[in-house]
This record gives structure tokens, sequence and C-alpha cells, in this order.
């Protein structure tokens, strides 16, 4: 039987963060690992879930719940894959937002109201009573786990009809499959994806394709600024407008919008044929209308 841990919460933000908010860039200014909470530090919370323990929060929770919950993370000294053996979390109160921020596995349960946007889950039959079940929209996926309606999930991939917004979706996803969303979706859609397709009926927030290594986003609205910030590979197709300051630090890959307005190097051209026939593709719109549309990159 696994491991447990307990600890009593009063609306702590970033319980269980495996980034420890972003050490890297605060180095202790937000947030000290070695903080304290109910006698276990923010460490020691992460390194439980690493070694596949149960981490049991009873009280209610701050926003950022279980951040990169399952990720190796790089920047502090991981391969940047996937724990597989990541533990769970389960919350006896109520969770703040952006639950499970580029969460990659583990799994979240929680007995009370979770505030919106989520981070990268989805709900799944739960196998505890009294408690919701949330795993992450890159392993459901990846997996083919079947999830709770209405949203579908099969060995196609995903389709999202719950209309929960959604911060992150498809983090890291390395996958040859097709993430569809019914609605609008929050900041950094695709964030780290490497392949695979994010196909949203409506906009997307900030960051999208933020770090993005392949794949193929697909955004039938506009997007917020910063898209395909440090860009590396793959493609961002946006109906609308893809915003102001795109392709910032960007390596590869390529942004095809109506308007935009990149950061140099990036510049705007003129799509060539068979990239004017993929943007009809994608976008699903004729050839004549694709003639419209600009390539944003490098």
């Amino acid at each position: 039987m696994a491991k447990q841990l307990e600890i009593n919460a009063s609306g702590e933000n970033c319980l269980c963060d495996f980034t420890f908010d972003f050490y890297w860039q605060h180095q202790g200014s937000r947030l000290d690992p070695e903080q304290i909470v109910s006698g276990i530090s923010f460490r020691g919370l992460v390194e439980a879930l690493r070694e596949g323990e149960t981490v049991m929060i009873r009280g209610d929770v701050g926003s950022r719940l279980g951040s990169s919950l399952g990720v190796d993370l790089v920047r502090l000294g991981g391969k940047g894959g996937p724990i597989e053996a990541t533990g769970r979390i389960v919350v006896d109160g109520d969770v703040g937002s952006r639950m499970g921020i580029s969460m990659l596995r583990g799994a979240i349960y929680v007995s009370g109201r979770i505030e919106e946007p989520l981070g990268n889950v989805i709900e799944m039959k739960s196998d505890l009573t009294g408690y919701r079940k949330f795993i992450s929209v890159t392993e459901a996926l990846e997996k083919s786990f079947r999830v709770l309606e209405p949203n579908i999930g099969d060995e196609r991939g995903l389709l999202i009809l719950d209309g929960i917004p959604r911060d992150t979706l498809g983090a890291r996803n390395q996958c040859n499959r097709a993430l569809r969303i019914q609605g609008d979706l929050g900041m950094s859609t695709g964030i780290l994806m490497r392949s695979g397709l994010i196909d949203v009926s409506g906009s997307a927030d900030r960051n999208t394709g933020v770090l993005l290594c392949g794949g193929r986003i697909v955004i039938k609205g506009s997007t917020g600024d910063f898209t395909g910030s440090e860009m590396r590979g793959g493609e961002i197709f946006v109906e609308e407008n893809a915003g102001s300051f795109a392709c910032g630090k960007m390596r590869g890959g390529a942004v095809y919008a109506k308007s935009c307005k990149p950061l140099p190097p990036a510049r705007a051209r003129m799509p060539e044929a068979g990239e004017q026939a993929l943007v009809a593709r994608m976008l699903g719109i004729s050839p004549l209308y694709a003639m419209m549309y600009k390539r944003f990159g490098l």
C-alpha cells in the first residue's frame, strides 16, 4: 500500500507544485521550497509525489494546485519526460483556479468545489467515494483513457465538449492524436507540444503555442498576444487575428493568420501555393479565401 502524507491547508497557493512557482525565475522570492505547511515542506510534498505516495490535504486549497504534476523538469535537474509512478493528491475541501497547469501524470481527487479555469486536467470515473477524479488531458490523449461525458475519448483522440475554460491544454503532448475542443481556451494552449493536433472551435488566450516543438494547433477564432513565443517547430493556424508580440525568440515553425504583429526577426510574407492549400485544409476555408492569409516566421 502506498505511503500517505497528511497536511491541513488554509488556502495556500502552489501546493504540490513541481515547479515551486517557477523557482528558476524568482530564486525563492515568491515561494521558498522549504516553507512548511502543517509540518511538511513544499519540497517534501513534491518529493513524496515523485515517489508515488499519496498527499492527503484537509481543508481548502488556493490556486495552481499540482502545477506540472508528474513532470521530471529539466530546469530542476530532470530529463523532461513524465514520472510514470507519480502519486495522487486528495483534497478534502475546495480548490482554487488553475488546478493541474501543465500536469502530465498522477491524479487529483477533490471533494468540494473547483474554481475555473482549470489547468491541463479532465475528469474520469472516480475510484474514491465522495471525490471527483482528474487526470492529465495529455495522458488521457496518449493512453486513450475513458473520460466522463460529455467528453469523449478513444483510440483516435479526445473530444472535449464540457465548455470548461482551461490553461495549458495539451501540454507536452508527444502522441500523434487529435485533441478537439468545442469552445474557447485559456492561455498557453499546446505549450511544449511535440506532436499531434489541437483543434479549437473558438478562440484561445495569450501564449498559444509557446515553446511549441512540433504538431499543429488550429484556432478557429483569434489568439491573444505572444502567440508562438519561443516556438521551435510545428505550425499554428489562426482563423482571425494572432495578436501582438507574436513569434518572440522563435527558432522555427510558422504561424498562419489573417493578421498578426510579430517581433523581429520574425516577419510576414505571403504563403506559397502549397502553404495556402494547407491553410485552406486546416481552417476549412476555400482556397480563394486562404489567399488572404500570411505566414509569420523566420
